[in-house]
């Protein structure tokens, strides 16, 4: 169940003063349910306090119905009448809040009482000044203008499209010259160490030989000592005479 406050007043001389002991009637659209119980469309009546003041509680509204609110008897001219939703609420709710809808429909009415109105204006900065003055309202300027503006925000577009195109163009080149320098690097990066395994082996190589030839050298140079010394022991031996006749053969030998 939702809790109504209603709340009136009337004018007067001196403003806006309490509309006293006022009669508000109440009464469903249609038929409803209310869990497993069916409510007839019967209304009810309640009056205002001095204050223009009461308080109703109703079942909230669904789809099938709205309620009819009317304020005042036959005899007061200013008797008036509203269909309204209620929302399931907690809370109470005040009936100047209620949407309006049509009983025929449930629809929200398009137009709840207040007239529609518009401003004039005579050119496209003159409707955007009177807009922000007057944001309740609806500003209307002449098409040319519109046209005019219109091709040139179309205009905008197109050469901001252009822009872009001719960035994105250039961003594709670099991208490409980026992946090139990428590959040509990575091709020079593989020769480089092609030919530096090469020098390395080409190094193994010779180093392998020279050893070969230092060993061949050193072997020579020995054998060469080692006959040498062979021989000088011979004439060691020969040194050595026996008698005179002897040492002059030797000397002439």
């Amino acid at each position: 169940m939702t809790k109504i406050n209603f709340d009136f007043g009337k004018p007067s001389a001196g403003g806006i003063v309490d509309l006293s002991n006022a009669t508000v009637s109440v009464i469903p659209t249609e038929r409803f349910r209310n869990d497993s119980r069916i409510v007839v469309r019967e209304g009810f009546e309640v009056a205002l306090d001095t204050k223009g003041k009461a308080t109703v509680t109703v079942p909230p509204t669904d789809n099938t119905f709205c309620y009819e609110v009317t304020v005042g008897l036959d005899t007061d001219l200013w008797k008036f009448r509203r269909y309204v939703t209620v929302p399931d609420s907690t809370t109470a709710v005040e009936f100047a809040d209620l949407v309006d809808v049509d009983s025929n429909t449930l629809a929200p009415a398009l137009n709840s009482g207040a007239a529609l109105t518009y401003l004039l204006a005579g050119s496209l900065s003159e409707a955007q000044s009177m807009s922000a003055a007057n944001p309740g309202q609806m500003v209307f300027y002449p098409e040319g203008q519109a046209k005019t503006v219109a091709s040139q925000i179309l205009e905008d577009l197109t050469d901001t499209r252009a822009v872009v195109e001719a960035q994105s163009a250039v961003a594709a080149q670099a991208a490409n010259a980026a992946q090139a320098a990428s590959d040509a690097s990575q091709a020079a990066s593989a020769q480089v160490t092609a030919v530096a395994d090469s020098i390395t082996e080409s190094k193994t190589v010779v180093e392998s030989h020279a050893n070969e030839a230092l060993t061949a050298i050193d072997e020579a140079v020995k054998s060469v000592q080692d006959k040498a010394s062979d021989v000088s022991g011979e004439d060691g031996t020969d040194a050595m005479p026996t008698d005179s006749a002897d040492s002059a053969s030797s000397q002439e030998a």
